[in-house]
C-alpha cells in the first residue's frame, strides 16, 4: 500500500462519523412536524356572557354584553351574527359556534343559532369560561409624548 492511499484512507476514516451524523441531521429534520398553534376568529362568547342577555335589551346593552358583532347585515341592520371558530391543529378538528341576534327597532327579540335563549340559564360554563374566569378590561397606560420627555431632558406638562 502507497502513503498516498494510507492518507486517503485515514482521511476517510475522519471523515465518515460526520458524514454519517450529517446524512442522520437530515433524515431527522424531515421526520419532525413543524408546531402549528390553534387559530381562533371571530368573537369568543361565553356562556357566562349568554346567560346575561335578556329579551327586550336594546342594541347597546347586547353590544356591551357580547361585543361588536362579526357581521352586520348591510341589508337588515337588525339581524347581528356572532361568529366563533377555533382550529385545533394538534387534533386536526374545528370547531364553531354561530349565535345570531334579531332586534325589533332597538329592542333584542330572538336569539338564534347554538343556543336557545329560554334554556341559556341551564348552560354550564364553557371551557374558555373556566380558563379566563371572565372579561378582564385593562386601561392603557399614557405614555409620555416625545422622546426628550421621556429620557427626562425636557420636562412636560404634568
Amino acid at each position: 500500500m502507497t502513503a498516498h492511499n494510507k492518507t486517503m484512507m485515514t482521511k476517510l476514516a475522519k471523515t465518515k462519523p460526520c458524514l454519517t451524523l450529517l446524512i442522520c441531521a437530515t433524515v431527522m429534520t424531515g421526520c419532525i412536524r413543524p408546531y402549528q398553534p390553534d387559530i381562533q376568529q371571530g368573537n369568543i362568547i361565553n356562556n357566562s356572557d349568554l346567560r346575561e342577555i335578556r329579551y327586550g335589551m336594546t342594541k347597546q346593552e347586547v353590544l356591551f354584553i357580547l361585543g361588536t358583532p362579526m357581521v352586520i347585515d348591510p341589508f337588515n341592520e337588525q339581524r347581528w351574527d356572532y361568529f366563533y371558530s377555533k382550529r385545533h391543529q394538534a387534533k386536526n378538528q374545528t370547531s364553531q359556534r354561530l349565535i345570531t341576534a334579531l332586534f325589533d327597532g332597538n329592542k333584542l327579540v330572538k336569539l338564534e343559532g347554538d343556543v336557545d335563549l329560554a334554556n341559556v340559564q341551564l348552560l354550564e360554563p364553557s371551557t374558555e369560561d373556566k380558563q379566563h374566569g371572565g372579561t378582564v378590561i385593562t386601561k392603557p397606560t399614557q405614555r409620555e409624548k416625545g422622546l426628550l420627555n421621556r429620557l427626562g431632558i425636557i420636562k412636560g406638562k404634568q
